[in-house]
């Protein structure tokens, strides 16, 4: 395996023997103690460096001999998985390069939902930052907040479907205008439902303006019908929404934001999300930026 005689090895300190990489040393000599003490390893992967100077990984797997009560030795099975390694980093990174091309892709998504609704600019990003912000506070695992930051990025995606004039107007909008505009959940969720992202971006984006009573659309779900990711996503959209100035009307302040999410709290807002909205904004100097 290392291309060492046995007489070269055996009977040396394992701190002296020259072969275990800086990184795998202390594990080693943590391992090895454990088992003395009568403990067992099940596959510790050690660096080890063979006499030319190449890398080997070993998988260690070792158990006590005992004679009575009294540790007398040690038995170890070492396998080589080289190659498994290699194989797992290159693995590594290609889902690194892959989440980067995602990422872009993302960004380009958002960026032409701005180029139609130039009033809205950043406000996919903004959510998206404020969901996850929300989604850590209440403790939902990392790997569901990773669909949520995509979900808020992109989740205006199907007003690339309504006429950009109907999206910037000042005025208020006739009721097959507002048809077309709340539209866009379903559009959107078209779109994306092909997609084969590792969370359900699609439903998310679809159920972001469905409210608690059921009074959202496109659907009128309410409580635990609807997501908890699309349930957060709803409350960081209405709380962005709210903070930026339309064409119809002038933004709320900070104060006046957290009033509305706190009257509705429990009534159109998840609860849980209301909570550790206002303790971002109050308590930890969250801003939307």
């Amino acid at each position: 395996l290392l291309g060492y005689a046995p007489e070269e090895l055996t009977g040396r300190p394992l701190s002296q023997l020259g072969i275990l990489s800086p990184g795998s040393m202390d594990a080693a000599m943590a391992d090895a103690s454990r088992v003395l003490s009568g403990g067992h390893i099940s596959a510790s992967v050690y660096e080890l460096r063979a006499r030319d100077g190449t890398r080997r990984f070993v998988e260690m797997s070792g158990a006590p001999i005992f004679e009575g009560e009294n540790t007398v030795g040690v038995v170890c099975v070492a396998r080589d998985v080289t190659d498994r390694m290699g194989t797992e980093r290159a693995l590594e990174h290609t889902l690194s390069e892959l989440r980067q091309v995602l990422g872009g892709m993302i960004k380009i998504l958002g960026l032409i939902v701005e180029q139609r609704d130039p009033y809205t600019a950043g406000h996919q990003r903004r959510v998206a930052n404020l969901a996850r912000a929300i989604a850590t506070e209440m403790g939902v695992p990392l790997g569901r907040i990773g669909g949520i930051r995509v979900a808020g990025s992109i989740h205006d995606l199907g007003k690339v479907s309504v006429p950009a004039e109907i999206l910037s107007r000042p005025g208020r909008l006739t009721e097959n205008e507002l048809k077309l505009v709340q539209a866009h959940a379903q559009i959107g969720y078209d779109l994306l439902r092909e997609v084969e992202f590792p969370w359900p971006v699609a439903d998310i984006v679809l159920q972001h303006h469905e409210r608690l009573d059921g009074s959202g659309y496109p659907n009128h779900l309410r409580g635990q019908e609807i997501l908890l990711e699309a349930r957060i996503l709803a409350l960081a959209d209405v709380v962005d929404a709210m903070s930026s100035h339309r064409p119809y009307r002038p933004a709320f302040t900070t104060d006046e934001v957290m009033e509305e999410i706190s009257r509705e709290r429990g009534a159109l807002y998840d609860p849980e999300a209301v909570d550790a909205c206002l303790r971002l904004f109050r308590e930890k100097g969250f801003r939307l930026e």
